[in-house]
């Protein structure tokens, strides 16, 4: 029989290497959140990928236009990437952004509450709340107890370009492990 033998020391050495160097993921990872953070913040620039759900009628009579998802911009602003060693992602703590991405329904619970207006000289009573501070005329309001349907909006979600831009990044860090 004949047999080859190979010494190996060198080979098992780069290896060993290869594997310390690859330990160090961190710069990787902040960057795969950076570009998770990227795409999301897209998604809201262009009202969801694909389109989400419009306003609802009720919605557009009060709010005159504007962005899904941006009244006052608090939920976009407080996406937020973090990474570590071994994981990177993005995400919010704000309450109600589950029920944003994912939909469902709030169930209401019936209530009577002082509401203020403006009145102007002429008597006439504005048809929009103001703050308390700004009100000359208040009355209670009663509201029976219904649930409010949000449709899903998903927002934090990845485009295939976003996910081909993560496998492009991953392959050029461990790619450049080997120089």
């Amino acid at each position: 029989m004949i047999e080859l033998k190979q010494e190996v020391a060198h080979v098992l050495a780069a290896l060993a290497e290869l594997d310390r160097r690859g330990e160090q993921k961190a710069p990787l990872m902040q960057a795969l959140a950076g570009t998770m953070l990227d795409e999301v913040e897209q998604n809201f620039t262009a009202q969801g990928r694909p389109a989400w759900a419009g306003f609802a009628p009720s919605t557009l009579k009060r709010r005159k236009g504007g962005k899904l998802l941006q009244d006052s911009g608090r939920l976009a602003s407080s996406i937020t990437p973090s990474s570590d060693n071994d994981s990177a992602q993005v995400g919010t703590n704000v309450v109600y952004a589950a029920i944003h991405h994912f939909g469902g329904e709030i169930k209401r619970a019936a209530r009577s509450q002082r509401v203020y207006f403006k009145q102007s000289k002429a008597g006439e009573v504005g048809t929009r709340f103001v703050k308390k501070s700004q009100s000359n005329f208040s009355q209670w309001a009663t509201i029976g107890e219904h649930t409010q349907k949000i449709p899903a909006r998903p927002y934090l979600v990845l485009t295939e370009a976003g996910i081909q831009e993560m496998e492009e990044q991953t392959t050029r860090y461990f790619g450049g492990l080997w120089i």
